[in-house]
Formats: structure tokens, sequence, C-alpha cells
């Protein structure tokens, strides 16, 4: 038997490197995002973004070749955030309603009151320049909707939901990614009423949860 060949270990100075450039790469995303939510994609320049990153134009240039490719970066970045807040709110719940119920709750208080520039980045329809963008949100919302799919899909294999039909978790699923991306839309609106996030939360999320009972039942 042949001996497979040892995996070399980075240096110190190797892993502090690669730290280093990783943190680089989210202080450059960091600052596109502000600067394309508060003074919009067309006015933000590549300079505006290095100096606000605290670095040079080349090295902006050096991780991403073009503004377009920065800003589907840093949708994709939203994205993951935004899958990791409903990831969490589902493991710390008890039941598959209660995760979609928390879910719904953080999409408002940790995505709209806490994070408006990733909200309004990810929701906004002016946003939208190129195939390249629009294909990137369009991955997102898909994703979104299949996280949703297979947490019910989980509650039925392990806590007994039963669904009225065949299709009901991919319909549920499909409807609820499809509330939440208008909601999304529609916080341009409710910014401006910060006092309500928190109500319009509670409401939406009795709407969805009360509109999934209506196509499952559990076993007793």
């Amino acid at each position: 038997m042949k001996n497979l060949p040892e995996t070399k270990k980075l240096s110190a100075s190797a892993v502090r490197r690669e730290r280093e450039k990783q943190l680089r790469r989210q202080s450059i995303l960091s600052a596109a995002e502000i600067l394309f939510a508060h003074n919009g994609y067309r006015k933000t320049k590549i300079e505006d973004i290095a100096e606000k990153a605290e670095v040079s134009v080349g090295t902006v240039y050096g991780y991403f070749q073009n503004k377009e490719e920065l800003l589907v970066a840093v949708l994709d970045d939203i994205g993951l955030y935004i899958r990791k807040l409903a990831g969490k709110a589902f493991k710390d719940a008890d039941s598959t309603l209660e995760g979609i119920e928390r879910a719904g709750m953080a999409f408002f208080e940790e995505l709209c009151r806490s994070n408006p520039d990733k909200a309004l980045l990810l929701y906004d329809e002016s946003i939208g320049v190129s195939d390249q963008f629009i294909n990137a949100r369009r991955n997102i919302m898909l994703k979104m909707t299949e996280d949703v799919q297979v947490a019910l899909m989980k509650g039925k294999d392990g806590l007994g939901l039963k669904f009225t039909s065949g299709i009901s978790a991919e319909v549920i699923a499909v409807c609820t990614t499809a509330i939440f991306v208008w909601l999304g839309m529609y916080y341009k609106i409710w910014r401006k009423r910060p006092g309500d996030i928190n109500a319009i939360g509670r409401e939406t999320v009795t709407y969805i949860v009360g509109g999934i009972k209506s196509l499952i039942s559990v076993d007793k």
C-alpha cells in the first residue's frame, strides 16, 4: 500500500498572511456595502471604496476585477449572512414552526433593523444593474427557498408533521420566501417608521405561520 503524501503545514507567517488577506477582503466588502447602500451603485467609485476600506485602489483590484464583481460579492456575502441567521433560528427552536417564527423575526430584528444596508442592497430593485447581479440575487432566493423546504421535510420526518399533499412543503417554502422578498422591497418605506418594525414582524410571522398550519397537522 502506497503511503499518502504528507500534507505540508503552513508556517505561522503564511497563516498570518492568509488571515490578513481575508481581513482585507472583508474590509473591502464592508466598505462597498456601506457605500453602495448609502450612495448608490452608480455613484460609488472604486476610489471611494478603497478610501473607506483604508487600502489602495490597486489592492481592491487585486481582489475584484471590477465594481460589478465587487457588488456581486457583497450580495453573496449578504445571502450567506441571512442563511446563517435562519439556520441559527431553526437550530435554537424546538419545532419547525417555531423555527419559522424565529427566522421571520430575525429577518426584521437582525436584518432590517440592525443591518438595514444589507436589506436595501438585497431587495432594492434599482440596484439590479446586470444579468450577473440579477442572477446572483435570484440564486440567493432559491437557496433560501430550499432551506425552508429542507426544514419542513425534516419536521415531517422527525416531528411527525403531515402535509395536506405531496407538494405542500414546496408550496409553503416558495410562498414564504416570496412574502419576505416583497417585505424586503417594501422595507424602503417601513425604514422610516423604525418603531413599527417589530410589530410588523410579529404580524407577518403570525400570518405566515397561520397559513402553514392550514396545510399541516401533527401526529399525536
